[in-house]
């Protein structure tokens, strides 16, 4: 495959060299209420030295009651890692590695045969396995054992499963023991069973398959049950906004931007909720991470590069495995939170392997055009600042855009095929809160 021109420093930097430090980690301070403007300078590049890995967050085996007939964890990784050799001979030379998260579930109460902490234990185990530990030479593929919290309704006759809990997805804890619920009489409600796992800053949560039913649930209504706070936002910071189904995009999207309005720094992910641990990275769909070069490290190392990449906001959603996008405003990558400012410049980069790009558009918040509660569609609740159309694997575009009343953008594509990808953001803030829109 031919290379291209403007991603010299990528081929040059991603698999030969030493992973590069980056300064575009996330702002932590003593208060997570303060709006911190970042202290490193934007760049020229702000995406020099960095690879894309794609992966899945959302990934179950037969550790989860519904799922009994499966194997353990560890099948799921080897299968993937198998998938993920032979789909490096076919994406190019930009290509870090790949991740897997097999996140079986915690049920609220424990009334099924779902995951508990002996089992969760068990899969940390086999996430570490060499078996799925691969470090090159080429590429990296990178195994984490997380968990998913379901809940039970509270009242009535008898206790039974409940959408509206808010399925959360828990990543980097040592034990789920803290979240597993064995007492019906006193059972927590689902938002406290959330700021147990939020008081711990070094956790990574996750917002589960909004694209149906109601969740997730990120509002200040009695049809939502986690509004925002500070502590929660540390932590929580991907929202699906699709599970390998076209149907559920817009959706989705839509409760990105709820998640957005609302003051959470969420990135959009996909996870395709796959019961089967036989098939690994199935489909088209993907979420990608921006991060230094894993070569060379040792797989705990790994894990938490990826995890401040993400935890940083250089994250993107596709429905096309072989998308390449990256955007930036004033030399700020995706993720950034910066000052507020009347106009930008805006970079857009994008390749895709196996289809043209047929269209990009810029997008920012504006005022919903209905009630919150009935967003289900981005275009209800977004506005269009620069748009360009493209007919070819290769698209690339500089402009500048105002930015008057903006709190939020990000970059959003359609390959020719209908597939779909969307950014996470890049934040105008102003201290010392940082304004919602």
């Amino acid at each position: 495959m031919k290379n291209l021109p403007w991603l010299a420093l990528l081929l040059l930097s991603g698999c030969s060299q030493a992973p590069l430090a980056h300064p575009s980690a996330p702002v932590e301070t003593a208060s997570p209420t303060a709006w911190v403007e970042p202290s490193w300078k934007p760049s020229t590049d702000p995406y020099a030295g960095l690879l894309c890995y794609y992966g899945d967050t959302h990934f179950h085996s037969g550790y989860s009651d519904d799922n009994r007939r499966d194997g353990p964890p560890i099948r799921a990784w080897q299968s993937a890692l198998q998938r993920s050799t032979e789909a490096s001979k076919f994406f190019g030379p930009w290509l870090g590695g790949f991740f897997l998260f097999v996140t079986d579930h915690v049920t609220y109460i424990k009334t099924r045969q779902d995951m508990d902490d002996a089992l969760f234990q068990k899969a940390r185990k086999q996430a570490d396995d060499p078996s799925v530990d691969r470090k090159g030479p080429d590429y990296t593929f990178t195994a984490f054992a997380g968990a998913e919290m379901t809940g039970l309704r509270r009242g009535g006759d008898y206790p039974y499963f409940d959408d509206r809990f808010g399925h959360l997805n828990f990543f980097n804890m040592t034990s789920i023991a803290p979240y597993v619920e064995d007492d019906l009489a006193a059972n927590a409600e689902g938002s406290e069973v959330m700021d147990r796992f939020a008081a711990d800053s070094s956790h990574l949560g996750q917002f589960n398959h909004p694209g149906y039913g109601e969740e997730p649930r990120t509002g200040d209504d009695s049809l939502h049950l986690y509004p925002y706070t500070p502590t929660r936002d540390r932590v929580f910071r991907f929202i699906e906004v699709n599970d390998d189904r076209p149907a559920h995009w817009q959706k989705g999207v839509s409760q990105y931007n709820l998640c957005l309005r609302r003051g959470y720094h969420v990135s959009p992910v996909v996870g395709t909720d796959i019961h089967n641990t036989a098939s690994g990275l199935t489909g088209q769909a993907r979420t990608v991470i921006w991060a230094p070069s894993t070569l060379n490290l040792d797989l705990e190392q790994r894990r938490q590069l990826l995890l401040a990449a993400a935890r940083a906001g250089r994250v993107y959603a596709t429905e096309n495995q072989t998308l390449l996008l990256q955007w930036s405003l004033d030399g700020y990558p995706m993720g950034a939170r910066i000052s507020r400012r009347a106009e930008g410049a805006i970079k857009v980069r994008a390749h895709c392997v196996s289809g043209n790009i047929s269209k990009v558009e810029l997008v920012a918040d504006t005022k919903p055009e209905v009630a919150e509660e009935k967003i289900d569609d981005e275009r209800q609740c977004t506005r269009v600042l620069a748009s360009w159309k493209a007919d070819s694997t290769n698209f690339q575009a500089s402009q500048q855009v105002r930015l008057s009343g903006v709190h939020y953008l990000y970059l959003r594509l359609q390959v020719k095929s209908g597939e779909r990808a969307v950014t996470s953001p890049i934040y105008l803030e102003s201290p010392p809160t940082g304004n919602k829109p």
